[in-house]
């Protein structure tokens, strides 16, 4: 995030202090919620520029409350995230499908 357009400037300035007091709050962790918050903002810049939309906002709050349960299950369970890749899960009827022990 070396050079950030103006638009997008005004977004983080806009949006940075809300994700911070949100991801505060869930974590309970000043330090964490500042990288979660740094990190929800410079992923969302890499994938559209922070373009406004009418979901920016939930999406941005959507992620930010996801890499906080990240964080409170690596805290809770003493072991890293489990992340399910996208298109990662099978349903019950094509695990059975696949079964060769039958």
């Amino acid at each position: 995030m070396n050079h950030i357009n103006p638009a997008a400037t005004t977004t983080i300035a806009y949006y940075y202090p809300l994700l911070l007091r949100y991801a505060t709050i869930v974590t309970g962790d000043r330090d964490e919620a500042e990288k979660i918050a740094r990190n929800v903002l410079k992923d969302q810049y890499q994938l559209n520029g922070l373009a406004p939309s009418k979901l920016l906002r939930l999406v941005l709050k959507t992620d930010v409350l996801n890499r906080c349960l990240y964080f409170k299950q690596f805290q809770i369970f003493d072991r890293p995230p489990i992340k399910i890749p996208v298109g990662g899960c099978v349903l019950p009827e094509e695990e059975e499908d696949n079964n060769p022990s039958k």
